[in-house]
């Protein structure tokens, strides 16, 4: 049986997949071509794809800010990423158009590769060539394994001119349908509404025609016209006929200009008018797929007015010292909930110049789930991809560089083992199709049981898969220093009971009698997260948890590493080894005695029968159990285990849309969910909240701003708080209302 694209493992190019040729072209075994120019690989990426859709005059002309959307976001899509050749050529022109600009700007550059090199090889190839040295040093530093298919890097993030790399590993028709992107079905529908992602430039770059036919297939054409406006234009070095005709016949006015060096001519192209895109066009792109029917109900944008409200540049204040003085007024936010679901997107708004006010029941930061005295940066390598295991893998590669920059503020005792120094999981190996696709992993290897032991410490009982990347947290540090930002003011012992909108914005009833106001607010406050009217249909479950703290031992100090099985241990700190966590349905807040008994025995499982600190830990483990110190937790679970986070609807609206699903899932609607204006949601992260909770806050966050989706929308959706109603209209049972609990 064939397996689906987002199930397909990424087979990836390795080092001695690529060679110099007698020219000193850098070549690729696989499709027999070069990679770029012998010689002059940069001046060729300059020539072709960036003068080609001119985005040096289009970026430092006079009327550039009209060249860019409102959110200051330019667009950039690619087809073959190859050696990032292009994107460090453009990531440099971007750097130069807008180093003295004082303006916010983004330039998200999407680019999609069915064969990524893996990073050995694109050492190799920059060791060849490498005329961005600095640019492709952090493109190295961040660059991913390819596990799962969407990853997302962010560069100079702390400019005013940042960027994010979108990588989409697969074949580039799966990778471009990943894209978001609404249908349109009938001509009553506003076409000035948002569609989806549409690309300002385009580069259509990878190996010729008749060398790597696959990416010059004819669908490709149609998913390029799916993704453009009247502001898009195309670049390539290819002028075969079926480039020519594809482009034509999908709405494209093409240009034959000269071609680079010794190469005659290479094609530009602009899209035609948006109208045509709307109407006859619509058959030869192929509109009727029935994935895109549901893409209606995952409408991520908000009313015009709640746009107007949030973002109109004619907001304006009166300042304390001079009433006369006005300055625009600032964004407002409330989060609900100082977890690290509630302080990973509140920094992430602060830092877009939101006010935020942080609220929580408890008097500190990070007192409930989160407030653990470690945590683990769990990775895991999937037996078989799926939206869960793509979702965890990109979330782990992005939590990896988003902790990387806090270097070790987080640690309370830097000298100590906690840190991302990395992670061993017992009793599982990654499988032979993985490696023999991916032969040349960083993120992970297979060790066996005696290398287990000596990247330990300790006498583990089992061979395992060594992530160098993870290691142990600290909660409280994190949450803390997330929390720090000048824009985020935090109120302890205050339990919101009432939602309520009005044509300014929302309101927040606390049971202390004080109130909030804000242009937003999120809810992230666990499995509590659906107590309000507006999110009570969240189908959510608490799971207890239990966390132990083990005196150390002699034995047990060798310990250099979090190590993980049916729980977890971390390396001592102040003389005590975090070990958990058990999983439960009750409700009991009491330290028990049965679940300290159930950490040690896990604990006791993870040991060689030799191990004279198992034998120690045996011999007490009932009297031990008496002496423990330890902590309860309630973890917030979803249905299919995977986070709910973006915008929250009304249900019973939701179903009169959509009631047409229950008998015809294939049906495209003729309209798009509505959401509730401003109110979002950020729940459901089980365990592994502090892996997942920084990319899902990024994700949010481009949902709240109306920004681009910095990854495959396919991992959006997978997310998305409304797919749960989705899911039952398609199943032929709609959502019923839940009562409040």
């Amino acid at each position: 049986m064939t397996l689906a694209a987002n199930q397909q493992v990424i087979e990836c190019t390795s080092s001695d997949q690529l060679f110099v040729d007698r020219n000193g072209g850098l070549r690729s075994t696989r499709f027999d071509d070069i990679y770029f120019h012998p010689t002059s690989g940069a001046e060729e990426s300059q020539y072709v794809f960036l003068d080609g859709n001119k985005l040096s005059d289009r970026w430092s002309s006079s009327d550039a800010s009209a060249e860019l959307s409102s959110n200051s976001n330019f667009i950039i899509a690619e087809t073959g990423f190859g050696t990032g050749l292009n994107f460090l050529a453009c990531w440099d022109l971007w750097r130069k158009c807008f180093a003295q600009s004082a303006t916010k700007k983004t330039l998200y550059f999407y680019s999609t590769e069915r064969y990524p090199l893996s990073y050995a090889a694109l050492e190799k190839a920059l060791a060849h060539y490498n005329p961005f040295p600095e640019l492709s040093q952090a493109l190295l530093q961040q660059y991913p394994d390819a596990i799962g298919g969407d990853y997302l890097l962010e560069f100079d993030i702390d400019s005013k001119h940042r960027v994010k790399l979108i990588l989409l590993f697969g074949d580039v028709k799966d990778c471009l349908q990943r894209l978001e992107h609404y249908p349109l079905p009938s001509e009553a529908i506003n076409t000035d509404s948002q569609t989806g992602l549409l690309v300002d430039a385009w580069f259509l770059d990878g190996f010729s025609p008749p060398k790597n036919p696959a990416m010059w297939q004819e669908s490709l054409f149609s998913l390029i016209a799916k993704y453009s406006s009247s502001n898009t234009t195309v670049a390539t070095f290819s002028v075969a006929r079926q480039v020519r005709d594809q482009l034509s016949d999908n709405g494209f006015a093409l240009q034959k200009i000269p071609g680079f060096a010794s190469k005659r001519d290479m094609l530009t192209a602009r899209y035609k008018a948006p109208a045509e895109k709307h109407n006859a066009s619509a058959n030869v792109r192929g509109r009727a797929e029935n994935k895109s029917a549901l893409a209606p109900c995952y409408y991520r944008f908000s009313s015009k007015h709640f746009y107007d409200r949030c973002f109109s540049k004619d907001r304006h204040t009166k300042t304390a010292l001079n009433q006369q003085e006005q300055q625009p007024a600032k964004k407002t936010a409330l989060v609900i909930g100082a977890g690290i679901a509630g302080c990973s997107i509140a920094y992430k708004l602060a830092k877009e110049n939101w006010q935020v006010e942080l609220v929580d029941t408890a008097d500190t930061i990070a007192a409930a789930a989160s407030g653990n005295a470690r945590a683990v940066l769990y990775a895991r390598t999937a037996k078989q991809r799926s939206s869960l295991a793509d979702f965890h893998e990109a979330a782990f590669h992005y939590a990896v560089n988003f902790y990387s920059g806090f270097n070790s503020d987080f640690y309370a005792e830097p000298n100590t083992q906690l840190g991302l120094n990395g992670m061993l999981k017992l009793d599982e190996q990654i499988s032979e199709q993985l490696i023999a696709a991916n032969p040349e992993l960083r993120s992970r290897q297979n060790v066996n049981a005696e290398l287990a032991k000596q990247l330990a410490g300790i006498d583990t009982q089992a061979e395992g898969i060594f992530y160098p990347q993870s290691g142990c947290l600290d909660p409280v540090a994190i949450c803390t220093q997330l929390t720090a930002e000048e824009n985020i003011y935090f109120h302890g012992n205050t339990a919101i009971n009432k939602l309520k909108e009005d044509e300014a914005g929302w309101q927040a009833e606390a049971k202390n009698q004080s109130n909030f106001k804000a242009d937003i607010i999120v809810i992230a406050c666990g499995q509590h997260s659906n107590q309000f009217t507006q999110s009570q249909w969240l189908p959510l479950k608490s799971l207890r948890g239990q966390t132990s703290e083990l005196p150390s031992s002699k034995n047990s100090q060798a310990l250099n590493i979090a190590v993980c099985h049916r729980g977890y241990i971390t390396p001592q700190q102040n003389g005590l080894h975090s070990i958990g966590a058990t999983y439960s349905a009750d409700n009991n807040s009491q330290v028990l005695k049965a679940d300290h008994k159930v950490n040690i025995d896990n604990l006791l499982g993870m040991l060689d029968d030799h191990s004279d600190w198992k034998a120690a830990l045996g011999e007490n483990n009932d009297n031990l159990a008496d002496t423990l110190n330890g902590r309860v937790g309630f973890r917030c679970v979803s249905p299919d285990y995977m986070p709910i986070v973006g915008p929250l609807l009304n249900e019973q609206v939701f179903n009169q849309q959509f009631n047409h699903l229950s008998k015809d899932a294939s049906k495209i609607p003729d309209t798009m969910a509505t959401l509730h204006d401003g109110l979002f949601v950020s729940t459901g992260f089980g365990s592994h909240g502090f892996t997942t909770a920084p990319l899902a806050a990024e994700l949010l966050l481009a949902q709240i701003e109306a920004t681009p989706m910095p990854l495959g929308d396919k991992l959006r959706q997978s997310i998305a708080p409304v797919r749960f109603l989705t899911r039952k209209l398609v199943r032929g049972k709609p959502a019923a209302v839940a009562s409040d609990n």
